[in-house]
Parts: C-alpha cells; sequence; structure tokens
C-alpha cells in the first residue's frame, strides 16, 4: 500500500487528492487537506477513481467496426495504419478543409493532448475545427470583442463589496471562471463574513442563491430585458463611475435612449419579478457598493439573444466602473502563460469573425480560430467544396452534446471516417469507425488547464506525474500520441508549440510538458523540484500600473446592431403576445458530472440513473403528476419522456433538466435507463445568434404532459 498525490482533471478546479495505491491499483480517493488551493475539498465526481478507471465500461483496448456493425479489438498500431491511410485518400481526394477535429471537455483538460492539436490541424493544412466553447459561453467572448476589455481585470473577489451572479451557480458547476472555482463554499461564506453582498439573477433558488442578499427569480430568457431595466435605473438616477465613463467609454449617451423603455414595472411585468426588488438590485449594486463586478454563467449564455444578454451584462460592470485601478494587485496571473504586465487601459473591440470568409453554412463567422459547433451537421451534411468528409472526435458526446439530435446523428453516420477517442463507448462512439482507448488521468504526466488565462481566483501550478499503470492487459494509450502516430504515419511534420517534433523517435509527455512550459513563470524542471510539484504564487501579485502613453481606447457599449437588437425587445415586450406553450426549460448542471464525464462510473450512475425533468410541486399538481411519474415533454422542434421530479427551488411555470443525456436513437424504452437528450428538443436552424451560430439551449418553450400508456 502507498500514497501518491495528484490533482483532479474532471473540471477547472482541479482540486488536490491523495490516492491510495494498492499493488499498483487505485483504491481509494480522498480530498488533500494540505493543498494551498483546495484546503481539502473535492466533490463527489472527482472521488470516483476506482470506478472511472477499472469500472465495466471502460474500454482497455481500441474498437473497429465490421460490416454487420459489431466492434471487434484491433491492436491500436493497427488502427493508426487503416486511418491514416484513410485520412491521407480523404485529403488528396477531397482536401484538406474535408478533415475536421471536434475537441471536448475531456480533451480541455489534457494539457499534451491539448497541446498537440494546433500542430496536427496545422500540419493537415485544415480549418475545420470544432470544440464545445461555441455552445457553451461563447456570448462572453462576442461581447469583450465588441466592447472591448479592460487589460487589468476586473476588481479582486477579497477587494469586493458586491457581486451580481446571472445564470450561474459555482457551488455545483465549479466552472465560473476567476471566481469560486476552489475551495468555492468556504471561499464564499468566508467572503461574506466580512461583509461581501451577493446578488443572484436565477430562475432556480439554486445552491448560490440561498446565500443570497438579493435573489431575482425571473422566468428563463429574460435576461436582456433584466439587464436593460437595471442599466435604465443606474444611469437615469446617476449611480454610474462618471469620471470613469468620460475617460473609457464611448457611446454612453446611445445606452442611456436604449434602455428609456425598459421601465422597472415593464420590465417586472415581463420577467416575473418585483419592479421593487429591480430597483433595490441596482441600488445596491450601484449606488451602495464601489468595489465588484458581474459572473455570468450558462444562464444567460444558452438562453435565446445569448450575445445581447452578456453585452448588457457586461455593460452593468463598465457603466459602474468595476475595474482594477492603479495600484490594484493582481493576483492571479497565469504561471503556465506568457508572462505580462498589467495596466488600467482599454483593450480596444476588435472582430475575429471578420478575419475569416464567412461560412458556406448560413454565411457565419470563425470565431477565434474556429468553425461553430451549431454548424457542425450542416458542414457534415451539405455538398459541395469544403464538406467535410472524416471527424476526429476527443474527449466528447457530441451525438448528444450538439443541438439538433436527429441532425447531428444523421451527420455523424454520414461521414466516410469517424475516429472517437473517448475511454468508453458513447452514444458517439457507437457511430465510429475506430474508437481508440485513451489513458485516464491517472495514468498520465499533466499540468492544469489553462487557456491563455488563469481560470483561478490564484496564481498556482502542479505537475502531477503517472501515478498509476493501466490496467494490466491494456493496450490504453496518451492521447497525444494518437495524433503524432498518425501524422508520422501520414508523412506529416508536427510542431508543439514552437518546437518542431522528431517525427522517427515520438517523445516522452514530460518533454512535451517542458516545452509548453517555454514561456512560463517557472520551467518545468524547476517545477518538478519544488516540493509537493506544487508552486503557489509563482508570479508574485503584480501591481496595475497607470495607462500607456497613447492608449485611448474606449469601451464601447453600443457596437453596430446591439441597440437595434435591443429595441426588438422592446417591441417584443410592448406586443406581450400569448406564449403557446405552457413552460420554459431550464439547462440545469448536475453536481456528479460534469457534461457527459462521469456517466460511465457505476457509482455516479447509481446516484444519478437518469436526468428527470424538474419541476415545482405546484405544477405538477395542476397537471395531476405524482414523483417519478413518467412525462413527455414537447418543444416546437422536438420531443423527449423523462421522469417527474418535484423541485420547489424552482419558480413555477419553469422546468429543468439536465444535457448530454440519452441513448444514441432516443429509443423509446430506453429513455428510463440512460435519460433524455434534451439537445432533441432543439433545433440549431430555427433560433440561433448570427455571430456565433449559437442555438437556444435553454428557456426553452415545452409543453409537459402525463406519458399515455402504452
Amino acid at each position: 500500500m502507498r500514497e501518491a498525490k495528484s490533482f483532479c482533471r474532471t473540471c477547472i478546479a482541479q482540486c488536490g487528492l491523495v490516492l491510495t495505491i494498492d499493488e499498483e491499483r487505485i483504491v481509494s480517493v480522498r480530498a488533500d487537506r494540505d493543498h494551498p488551493v483546495s484546503n481539502g475539498y473535492a466533490c463527489f465526481k472527482g472521488l470516483q477513481a476506482p470506478d472511472t478507471h477499472y469500472g465495466p465500461g471502460r474500454l482497455l483496448h481500441s474498437l473497429k467496426k465490421m460490416p454487420d456493425g459489431s466492434f471487434q479489438t484491433i491492436p491500436v498500431e493497427q488502427a493508426f495504419d487503416e486511418i491514416a491511410e484513410k485520412l491521407s485518400t480523404i485529403r488528396a481526394t477531397n482536401g484538406a478543409e474535408a478533415i475536421g477535429l471536434f475537441r471536448g471537455t475531456g480533451l480541455f483538460h489534457n494539457s499534451t493532448g491539448l497541446g498537440i492539436q494546433a500542430g496536427f490541424l496545422g500540419a493537415l493544412g485544415t480549418p475545420s475545427l470544432f470544440t464545445t466553447l461555441s455552445i457553451d459561453q461563447s456570448a462572453k467572448g462576442i461581447a469583450a470583442c465588441r466592447m472591448g476589455s479592460w487589460q487589468a481585470g476586473r476588481d479582486n473577489l477579497e477587494d469586493s463589496d458586491v457581486v451580481l451572479v446571472v445564470g450561474s451557480n459555482p457551488l455545483i458547476s465549479h466552472s465560473a471562471a476567476g471566481f469560486l472555482v476552489s475551495d468555492p463554499i468556504k471561499r464564499l461564506k468566508k467572503e461574506l463574513a466580512r461583509g461581501l453582498k451577493l446578488i443572484v439573477i436565477d430562475p432556480r433558488k439554486s445552491e448560490l442563491a440561498n446565500f443570497a442578499t438579493i435573489h431575482l427569480q425571473p422566468y428563463p430568457g429574460e435576461d436582456a430585458a433584466i439587464a436593460a431595466g437595471l442599466l435604465r435605473i443606474i444611469l437615469t438616477e446617476g449611480w454610474h463611475d462618471q469620471a470613469f465613463c468620460e475617460s473609457h467609454v464611448s457611446g454612453l449617451d446611445a445606452l442611456r435612449e436604449a434602455v428609456m423603455p425598459f421601465t422597472p414595472e415593464r420590465v417586472a411585468a415581463q420577467a416575473g419579478i418585483s419592479a421593487a426588488d429591480l430597483r433595490a438590485t441596482a441600488e445596491l449594486f450601484a449606488l451602495q457598493s464601489r468595489r465588484g463586478g458581474v459572473n455570468t454563467g450558462t444562464g444567460p449564455n444558452m438562453a435565446p439573444r445569448s450575445n445581447l444578454s452578456e453585452h448588457l451584462i457586461q455593460c452593468i460592470e463598465v457603466v459602474c466602473g468595476r475595474f482594477k485601478r492603479p495600484g490594484d494587485r493582481v493576483t492571479n496571473a497565469d504561471p503556465l502563460g506568457i508572462q505580462q504586465d498589467y495596466f488600467a487601459e482599454v483593450v480596444p473591440p476588435f472582430a475575429p469573425w471578420d478575419l475569416s470568409p464567412p461560412s458556406r453554412i448560413r454565411g457565419v463567422g470563425n470565431l477565434f480560430g474556429e468553425k461553430l459547433t451549431g454548424t457542425l451537421a450542416e458542414e457534415i451534411l451539405t455538398p459541395g467544396p469544403g464538406q467535410i468528409r472524416a471527424m476526429i472526435v476527443d474527449g466528447a458526446n457530441i451525438a448528444n452534446s450538439v443541438p439538433g439530435k436527429a441532425d447531428i446523428v444523421a451527420a455523424l453516420k454520414s461521414l466516410e471516417l469517424l475516429v472517437v477517442i473517448d475511454p468508453g463507448l458513447t452514444p458517439t462512439a457507437q457511430l465510429a469507425d475506430y474508437v481508440i482507448a485513451p489513458k485516464l488521468q491517472f495514468e498520465r504526466d499533466d499540468l492544469p488547464l489553462t487557456l491563455g488565462i488563469n481560470l483561478h481566483m490564484d496564481s498556482w501550478v502542479q505537475y502531477t506525474p503517472a501515478i498509476v499503470p493501466p490496467p494490466a492487459g491494456s493496450e490504453v494509450v496518451d492521447d497525444w500520441y494518437i495524433f503524432w502516430s498518425i501524422a508520422k504515419r501520414m508523412g506529416l511534420a508536427l510542431n508543439y508549440g514552437e518546437t518542431l517534433l522528431d517525427m522517427e523517435t515520438p517523445p516522452t509527455t514530460n518533454a512535451l510538458l517542458a516545452i509548453g512550459m517555454q514561456h512560463a513563470a517557472l520551467s518545468f524542471d524547476e517545477l518538478v523540484e519544488r516540493p509537493g510539484h506544487i508552486a503557489v504564487d509563482p508570479v508574485p501579485p503584480r501591481i496595475v500600473q497607470p495607462a500607456r502613453s497613447g492608449n485611448n481606447a474606449r469601451l464601447r457599449v453600443n457596437p453596430e446592431g446591439v441597440l437595434d437588437e435591443l429595441s426588438d425587445v422592446a417591441r417584443e415586450m410592448a406586443l406581450g403576445e400569448m406564449p403557446a406553450f405552457d413552460f420554459r426549460l431550464q439547462s440545469r448542471r448536475m453536481r456528479d458530472v460534469n457534461g457527459s464525464i462521469g456517466m460511465q462510473a457505476p457509482s455516479i450512475r447509481h446516484r444519478n440513473p437518469r436526468n428527470p425533468l424538474h419541476m415545482h410541486p405546484i405544477d405538477m399538481a395542476r397537471l395531476g403528476l405524482e414523483p417519478a411519474t413518467p412525462v413527455e415533454v414537447v418543444s416546437a422542434d422536438g420531443r423527449i419522456r423523462a421522469v417527474v421530479q418535484p423541485d420547489d427551488s424552482l419558480r413555477e411555470r419553469v422546468v429543468s433538466m439536465s444535457h448530454n443525456w440519452g441513448s444514441l436513437e432516443e429509443d423509446p424504452e430506453d429513455w428510463t435507463m440512460v435519460g433524455s437528450s434534451t439537445n432533441a428538443l432543439i433545433s440549431p436552424t430555427n433560433n440561433y445568434e448570427a455571430l456565433n451560430a449559437m442555438p437556444r439551449m435553454s428557456a426553452i418553450p415545452v409543453n409537459v404532459a402525463r406519458l399515455a400508456a402504452n
């Protein structure tokens, strides 16, 4: 028996763990009480390593689909031979753009697997990269680009008087980047005891809302109207930071005029909240407090008009000037990124979607070098130059996670080649021609996730070596090795970052990690030599400097098209049309899974056998439904089945359900065992954002009825 310390790579919290190992197998996992960032906190999903590593659902060998549709094991090197040959043929016949790559949440938490993919795509010469980012919270990027951003960042939580949280529940998701990620409950309680005021806007009285000073509980999908109402109160009362706006903001008068129709009374009637509570929210945030910003989540970012909502919510932060100023501390500089100084100045607006030609699908753009996942099915099914004919899917279950389930399943079935890298036979893997079985997190050397910004409230980095070998007799491989091996067979020269790799002898994982840390605050060797392989504050707190000479950029609160869209919202409010559906379906995070990660573990599935439809008991009584009653959920674009679960944390006329569940074909007999995919209720082409093709994935109008007996 031995113990080893590592950290979890199930979500961005990356909590410290202690693993107990017997004969090179993990037998138990507990939170590391000595970890300087997570401080002994870890959630249930992060403690299930024995189940995920050794459970019956894990693939230990790669698979090849046979002509009859069955799978047979295949030696992994033979699989690489065959995959490389097929990719070479498709590339030669149809061009490099015909080969696509989908990067999912599971891959984002694998530093070398993530790191090698840019080189692989570049060597192939294909621009066809898709990720989960464009169907998660891409509106944040859209807003930051159209408005500009503050180079020094928003106020630190520990320096804040107030925080406004819209549609986010970090106590469950652990995914609010830069806000309550690690050890969230104790950190929140500490700040509240200090005097922090918390405002939560959420249709559910969530775990976070239980701590709120003010909780607005609106109907889902009304975020734009609520934000406009708050801005109207703040600007008409003169509660904004006038000096900051005069120096750093443009378009304020146009914004003030555009929000005038959004009186507290009209917003309250539209959103189902109290006008007095709306005013109290504006007063607490803008008048009674001087420091503290805004945090948003999937609530506004998956609802209709997500780009407008996110822009207006960020405008609240902008007009109140809730950013670091000269002399403030930056305490969470990214130790793995390029080191920089911080200045109290604006990063000017820009339009990255204009840097590439419009897509052949709906004329949408390209977002930060990615094609848009909302168009993926069309990219595969639409004939013509650029049609995707082969896909490699790494760390994602896109058959369940991409909106428009019937279309994406049909698209995946139509491919000439589908390669899925996944430890389980997910619905997506069931469609694959080849399934490559990868190593799991405690079988590989690794570093924490970084996306060029620090996702934490602290500056820290930790190296973990592989803690245990893969199960005896298995043939699992590192994700990076898959791409290196295919590239070698295709005769491609592969870069990892700025380094050209030897294509005859594979590198080690540690060699790749060292390359990836070339611009970090400390070298890979220095990190490995630290006690516990961990460095806290490798970047000492930086002091924000005054704006650099010649920087006259301003935050633009009235970018082209935004205020016109807001006028459309005002007109719709004035019409007051009767809804055609009785409920709005809100997307919901589950405590024990991250997307679809964790669904293969028996211990997690025992606690979560399916994704129920949560409904207020009053609504259940009105419809004559008992707990666990089978129901049918119907939207304008599809229907699914579920069982009802009472939930008085919801408001009436709102139901909620987690996504990423369900079987491949949504078989009527399967849903009781594996849940249902809410993406079957969504059309990616009927209600989507123009710039990022983000579909309406939450606040979906639905009806609910008892499922008729067969």
